[in-house]
């Protein structure tokens, strides 16, 4: 009997990693974890967008975020491969491969899930797996200090994108504070950051800094919009907006103004008012049936119809209520 309990003790010290359970754990943790991270990076770039965040500025945030979530996921994919073969040039090479796979197929299967596929999405991504891929060859290095250093590099890497852009939002978001209730300053470099087109123009930044305006082309076809995130302000103060344009057209069009109160889903508020060609300053007031209390978006648009015409918009700005001074 004390012979075979000592055969059995035997065997079971000499089993490979993955049937003994005793010594399977660190297999198993780095499986789980890396499963784990991998999974999640993969469902936040998966989820289906909330109401406004697939253009303007919260999209380029979305945007930026695949650096980060896929170097997080590179850096578990290697973890997986040096639990499997060790630290060496193969686990790396591996997981920079297999994330490299992983981004692709993701950008291929995001229409699916109500996503956007991307080529812009698709480079962040490999930003991120090439920050991820610093930071995972570090490990091979024998200096602490060099790699320490390679890491601290590999971790601004990952992160400048985003807090980059968030920077550049929170500047934008006091420029347009300070400006208010004017809502365009198409001078300065962020006077349009709040600011998307319908249908998009792909040089609209250039637009907007090259000829200081914003223009609205219409045809018979085709209408044309220009939406302003109004970041859920309060606007109760003030019941109209004046627009300062110059209409190019053969005779006069009617300018659509909707305010889309506290979310896309929420009540809307519409008006219009016509303006004839030339140079002119309009007021369109909006209905009084519901306060402006959050503002979730401006919408000033040329419904599709004849004649064809084209709105240059060189200011925009809110008129308070005749009751009500100025904030």
């Amino acid at each position: 009997m004390a012979i075979a309990r000592h055969s059995l003790r035997t065997y079971l010290k000499n089993t490979p990693l993955l049937i003994l359970p005793g010594l399977k754990r660190p297999f198993l943790h780095s499986l789980i974890l890396s499963s784990l991270l991998v999974g999640i990076g993969v469902a936040l770039l998966l989820l289906p967008l909330p109401a406004g965040w697939s253009a303007g500025w919260r999209a380029e945030c979305l945007n930026r975020m695949h650096v980060p979530l896929m170097g997080i996921c590179c850096m578990a994919l290697e973890r997986f491969f040096r639990a499997t073969a060790g630290r060496n040039k193969r686990s790396v090479f591996s997981a920079a491969l297999s994330a490299s796979l992983l981004t692709a197929l993701i950008e291929i299967i995001q229409p699916w899930f109500h996503r956007t596929a991307d080529f812009g999405d698709l480079m962040w991504g490999m930003a991120g797996i090439g920050a991820g891929t610093l930071w995972n060859g570090a490990g091979m290095l024998q200096s602490v200090r060099v790699r320490v250093i390679v890491r601290v590099l590999a971790v601004v890497s990952l992160l400048a994108p985003p807090l980059a852009w968030a920077a550049q939002v929170l500047m934008a978001q006091h420029v347009a504070d300070r400006r208010f209730p004017v809502l365009t300053d198409f001078t300065g470099r962020l006077g349009g950051f709040f600011w998307t087109m319908e249908p998009a123009v792909a040089s609209h930044s250039e637009q907007i800094s090259g000829h200081g305006q914003m223009m609205l082309e219409r045809t018979r076809q085709k209408a044309a919009s220009a939406h302003l995130d109004a970041r859920d302000r309060d606007w109760t103060l003030f019941d109209r907006l004046e627009i300062d344009g110059t209409l190019e057209a053969s005779h006069a069009v009617e300018v659509g103004l909707r305010l889309d109160l506290n979310h896309d889903a929420g009540p809307r508020l519409r008006a219009g008012a016509w303006m004839t060609p030339g140079r002119h300053r309009i007021q369109i007031h909006w209905p009084n049936s519901v306060p402006p209390l959050q503002v979730h978006q401006l919408v000033v648009f040329l419904a599709a119809g004849e004649p064809a015409a084209i709105l240059h918009i060189h200011q925009l700005r809110l008129i308070p209520r005749e009751d009500r001074p100025t904030p």
